[in-house]
């Protein structure tokens, strides 16, 4: 497939088949293999009070229906919108609210990328039954806005805000995006929760917390989940981050003798008068941090006391994150750096703690210090080092190296050893592996992710109201207590069982009026029900399935692609299957499709 814009190629495609439908559409049906007429006969196990019936009787048939719970919060009915003989049929999950709202189905938010495919065609969207998916935050939860201040998410949706809020994009890095919609809806029959994170800023003898329902979906390292759905030890992300040049500058001082402070986490970090350029360097490369001050003070010697340099920044609450890494309760070495020691942590840890044995003619031996780490903290640095293609071995509480070995780790750390500090390297390689200051360029903060904390709790109060915004391009917004995917009324949750038995009948009516030749299955819920499987999406979709004669394709929904944007090449996929499926049975899209 081309590197090009995976939704461009999608509207693209769906222009093609539009197209071959208009060309095919002769008399309320379309062509068959060999120019014939035709219009294959199907059994769809639908009631006989409304099978075979035209879709105005079926919807007549509808009424104004109470059969479920779902009819006494709903303002109309959405049944459906479309050519009464079109080969080609999409069925969703179920009306959202903004389908609600215009009694039309796919008019959401998450309806972007259908929408461009159905101006692209020229057509109205009549084959398509979908829903957009998303969920609703309690009135208190607190949403950090661009300018990096909070507010609560009740006053965004009662002012209408419409300026930007910290949201996470598809890389991890953590940017400014604007608000695009509100929500205000009551939590009716769906579960609490209590969500926060291991190091959350602490509110009196508890962690800053939000409060959301159930089915609302949550960022962790392994994509969005519902927080009802967590798993045991999963990680979300936080909304926190550094850019990775100052996180891999604070885990290298944290391996020298930096610390950060328990009660309010910040950085503080000491070296000797000889080595204040050095701190300087440090403290501007954590300028996002905000240097508090850099001062000098007089430290007590085993002999004699000597002038020092202090640097201390203000606190982050990426630095609490951070914290719950190193301390458990005592200074150690994340787990995490057995293999994500990197090279800027390495040079800042050896510049903190690293010494060069210079003792012409003898070559040069490196050796670093690791007192106050135990052995199976050093083991894990070791491992760190050999990912890093240097081998150590650990000795009397530090970290010897061999003369080859010395030499490998000095040439790989020469570049980021500033001029102040280039004593600690042996002349030869220090002059023949120059400092490059574009090693130590910034970037923009990147999420943390840390372990989850999420408890069921029972509702109290009498204000059962649940907020929500909608946020541009990355659909999720930073709070107190992690980063969450956009919302959505909670008439926009995946249908239940009782439901769909009432709605199926005429679904199946629906399907056997207009007899396609292919249904695409938007999500697990449709491809699950039309399939009488429990089966994920992704075992489902990339090969057709037989409906009673009629062949599904499962794909992903829309909603999930806004999400996820790495899988509409697999959308893309699907849909190309589909587009291949129906040129075999006669049904050619307008020029050659790229299948």
């Amino acid at each position: 497939m081309r590197d090009v814009d995976v939704a461009d190629e999608l509207v693209e495609l769906v222009g093609q088949l539009k197209g071959a439908l208009a060309r095919h559409h002769a008399a309320g049906r379309w062509a068959a293999p060999g120019g014939a007429t035709a219009r294959p006969e199907l059994v769809i196990d639908e009631p006989a009070a409304v099978a075979r019936n035209s879709l105005p009787q079926i919807r007549a048939d509808l009424g104004e229906c109470t059969r479920c719970k779902l009819h006494s919060t709903r303002r109309s009915i959405v049944f459906g919108v479309g050519a009464d003989d079109a080969p080609l049929m999409f069925v969703g999950e179920a009306p959202g609210e903004q389908e609600d709202k215009r009694g039309e189905p796919f008019v959401g938010p998450a309806g972007e990328l259908l929408d461009k495919m159905i101006e692209a065609m020229g057509w109205s969207r009549q084959t398509v039954y979908i829903a957009n998916v998303l969920k609703c935050l309690r009135y208190n939860a607190l949403v950090q806005l661009g300018d990096g201040s909070w507010e609560r998410i009740s006053r965004l949706v009662r002012q209408r805000y419409s300026g930007t809020v910290m949201s996470v994009d598809s890389d991890g890095t953590l940017v400014q995006k604007r608000v695009t919609d509100w929500h205000a809806t009551p939590l009716g029959d769906r579960s609490v929760y209590r969500l926060t994170y291991a190091s959350a800023k602490a509110a009196g003898s508890s962690r800053v917390a939000i409060q959301l329902t159930g089915d609302h979906e949550v960022l962790t390292d392994r994509g969005y989940v519902a927080v009802q759905d967590l798993p045991f030890g999963a990680r979300i992300a936080t909304g926190l981050g550094l850019s990775e040049v100052a996180r891999d500058v604070v885990y290298g001082t944290l391996l020298g003798d930096g610390n950060i402070n328990k009660k309010t986490a910040y950085l503080s970090f000491s070296h000797s008068e000889d080595q204040a350029e050095y701190a300087l360097f440090k403290a501007q490369l954590l300028s996002e941090l905000a240097t508090r001050h850099a001062r000098m003070a007089i430290a007590s010697g085993s002999q004699t006391d000597y002038p020092i340099i202090q640097v201390r920044t203000l606190a982050h609450r990426a630095l609490h994150s951070i914290r719950s890494a190193f301390y458990a309760p005592h200074k150690r070495v994340p787990p995490e750096l057995a293999t994500g020691l990197s090279l800027r942590m390495l040079a800042i840890w050896f510049m903190d703690d690293g010494y060069m044995r210079l003792r012409p003619p003898r070559n040069a031996c490196a050796e670093i210090a690791t007192c106050c780490f135990s052995d199976a903290d050093i083991s894990i640095l070791l491992q760190g080092l050999k990912k890093l293609g240097i081998e150590g071995y650990q000795r009397r509480g530090r970290i010897f190296f061999t003369v080859d070995q010395t030499r490998r780790l000095a040439e790989r750390i020469a570049p980021f050893i500033p001029p102040s500090m280039r004593y600690k390297l042996d002349s030869e390689i220090s002059a023949r592996v120059p400092y490059d200051e574009l090693r130590w360029k910034g970037g923009s903060a990147a999420v943390t992710y840390e372990s989850a904390i999420a408890e069921r709790i029972e509702h109290s109060g009498s204000d059962r109201t649940f907020f929500c915004i909608d946020v541009e391009d990355t659909h999720n917004f930073v709070t107190a207590g992690g980063v969450v995917h956009n919302c959505r009324p909670p008439g926009n949750r995946n249908p239940q069982p009782d439901e769909i038995a009432q709605c199926t009948p005429f679904l199946n009516a629906q399907i056997g009026s207009i007899a396609p030749r292919i249904i695409v299955a938007l999500g697990r819920p449709a491809a699950n029900h039309l399939l009488s499987t429990d089966a994920p999406i992704s075992a489902l979709r990339g090969r057709f399935h037989d409906r009673h004669g009629v062949k599904v394709m499962p794909t992903f929904h829309p909603a999930y692609l806004l999400r996820e944007p790495d899988r509409k090449r697999d959308a893309w996929a699907d849909l190309k299957l589909v587009i291949a499926e129906l040129a075999r049975l006669g049904i050619q899209a307008p020029g050659t499709p790229r299948v």
